[in-house]
């Protein structure tokens, strides 16, 4: 089998998505550690001292996937790392795209055809096979890829139902430098609007539709 026996711990905040994951990779070969939350995922890890991980990078508020990754790789620098991941790339979690580590995966839920593609991502980090290992988060047709990381942040603040007087507050700079970042977000995405009211509305559907509800 393909799993070898090598060990994996699985961090999923969905129940039936992680039961759905644990059982694929099991039937893989592999022996797996189920996680469905970051107090889990911890006790988890200093028991089973696993060859791999595979994250969701939105655990809820707080500490999410990427964190978990850099706390697991502080202890062990070869660590696996395969992100598996609704939202199209680090920036949706307010994360620079360039501090993650190079040699991890990154997997697009929505693009999962089916099981095997999940357990030849897993190998391919597991074997450090640069050339195979998948990053959906370097794709330049997903989801607003030509938005800038502000941009993105912007909208992610206005889905989660601030005000454009919130967002220049918590962002440091002015009401209007928010609304003409948002108004340049959304001739990049197609869906301009003159009306400040509708284009906000435009804004957090767009945002919603491409990386889920926010959580925080």
């Amino acid at each position: 089998m393909i799993g070898r026996g090598r060990s994996v711990l699985v961090v999923e905040d969905d129940k039936l998505t992680l039961g759905l994951l644990a059982e694929t990779l099991t039937q893989s070969g592999f022996v797996v550690g189920a996680a469905a939350n970051v107090t889990e995922a911890r006790r988890m890890w200093s028991r089973m001292d696993p060859d791999a991980v595979v994250l969701d990078v939105d655990l809820g508020p707080g500490v999410n996937g990427f964190d978990l990754a850099d706390a697991f790789r502080t202890q062990v620098p070869h660590l696996a790392i395969l992100f598996l991941s609704n939202l199209p790339d680090a920036r949706f979690a307010g994360r620079n795209p360039a501090s993650l580590p190079a040699d991890a995966g990154y997997v697009r839920k929505d693009q999962l055809s089916d099981s095997k593609a999940l357990v030849t991502a897993l190998d391919a980090v597991l074997r450090g096979s640069g050339r195979d290992t998948p990053r959906h988060d370097q794709d330049p047709t997903r989801p607003m890829a030509d938005l800038s990381r502000t941009q993105i942040g912007v909208l992610r603040m206005v889905a989660l139902g601030l005000s454009n007087q919130q967002i220049a507050v918590e962002r440091g700079t002015t009401v209007k430098a928010v609304h003409n970042v948002i108004t340049r977000a959304m001739l990049l995405i197609g869906a301009e609007n003159s009306d400040e009211g509708n284009a906000r509305v435009v804004a957090a559907r767009e945002f919603i539709r491409a990386a889920g509800l926010p959580t925080s």
